[in-house]
């Protein structure tokens, strides 16, 4: 069943059909304090947010705009197959996996996605001009994809507040640059050293 699903204070319901509530296991906060305060939900800043990284990721496309030295579209040709996997496969964690009563699946999908980024960094590192430059704006490219993704389904379908959503995209986001940024990094240095022997 697919749709807005609203919260009373023991049931959840998809428009008039009583559905299960997601799990609340997540809505601790990991790096943002607590505030009860931003405690809230207000779409037309959402949307302003959502529109104005959507816009410049387009003007980033369409004026071929380069950042570190490369535009948009050579960050993502190289990589386009794995950009898909890690849509993929947040997706089927909010479709499918959070339906299981068994995390492990939840798991695996978080290390499978970890992986496509770690191969995308790997292979953005063995074209000749890629810097760590490069790999910082990855690591910008991922969080946006994954955890943007993520925020959205989060705060349009769970109802969760703005602070809960920045709160996961920045937790999610140093993820993603650890392995993007950081080990793509590595790879980068490594290239440089063999191609200096």
């Amino acid at each position: 069943m697919s749709g807005k699903i609203e919260k009373t204070q023991k049931d959840c319901f998809v428009g008039s059909e009583r559905v299960e509530c997601p799990q609340q296991a997540q809505t601790s906060l990991d790096i943002l304090p607590p505030n009860q305060a931003l405690e809230i939900r207000n779409d037309i800043l959402f949307w302003s947010i959502f529109g104005a990284v959507v816009l410049v990721f387009v003007l980033l496309g369409a004026l071929k705009i380069k950042v570190f030295g490369k535009t948009l579209g050579e960050y993502l040709k190289p990589i386009w197959y794995f950009i898909i996997l890690a849509i993929l496969t947040v997706l089927w964690q909010y479709l499918f996996g959070l339906k299981e009563d068994n995390l492990l699946p939840i798991r695996i999908s978080q290390w499978f996605w970890e992986i496509v980024v770690l191969l995308s960094a790997y292979r953005l590192s063995r074209i000749p001009g890629f810097s760590y430059g490069n790999m910082f704006f990855l690591g910008i490219l991922y969080s946006f994809i994954i955890h943007g993704l993520k925020v959205s389904i989060r705060y349009f379908f769970y109802d969760k507040s703005l602070w809960y959503v920045a709160d996961r995209f920045i937790y999610g986001s140093l993820l993603v640059m650890t392995i993007a940024f950081i080990l793509g990094s590595v790879f980068v240095y490594l290239r440089r050293k063999k191609s200096s022997l």
